[in-house]
C-alpha cells in the first residue's frame, strides 16, 4: 500500500502541470475537472480553488522545465509551492470555522448597537 505524502502529491501535481504546460492545454470553463481537481474538490476546495491548485502545478511544472541557474532554486520554489498549497488546503477548514462562529453568535435584536 502506497502512502501519500506531500512530496509524492507535489510530484504528481508537477508532472500533471508540466505535461499541461508543455502541450499548452488549458481546460475550458465547462470541461469536467481533472482527476487531481476532483480529488482536491472532494477534500473541500471549491472549483475556483481547484483551478488555482492546477495553475500552481502548471507554474511549478513550467519553472522546473527551465534551465537551472542556481542550485537552491528547486528547493526554494518547491517550498514556495508548498506554502501556496497549504494556504489552499486550509481554506475549507477556515470556511467551516467562520460558519460555526457565525452560527454560535446570538441573533441581534432590532435597534441594538454593537
Amino acid at each position: 500500500m502506497s502512502d501519500l505524502t506531500r512530496r509524492s502529491a507535489l510530484t504528481a501535481a508537477l508532472l500533471t502541470g508540466g505535461t499541461t504546460a508543455a502541450f499548452g492545454c488549458n481546460a475550458a470553463p465547462d470541461d469536467p475537472p481533472s482527476k487531481d481537481e476532483q480529488f482536491i474538490m472532494d477534500a473541500g476546495l471549491t472549483k475556483e480553488e481547484a483551478d488555482c491548485w492546477s495553475k500552481v502545478a502548471e507554474a511549478a511544472g513550467a519553472f522546473f522545465s527551465l534551465p537551472e541557474l542556481h542550485p537552491m532554486d528547486k528547493q526554494e520554489v518547491a517550498s514556495a509551492i508548498h506554502i501556496v498549497q497549504n494556504k489552499l488546503l486550509g481554506r475549507p477548514t477556515y470556511r467551516k470555522y467562520l460558519e460555526l462562529a457565525k452560527a454560535s453568535r446570538p441573533a441581534e435584536k432590532p435597534g441594538e448597537d454593537d
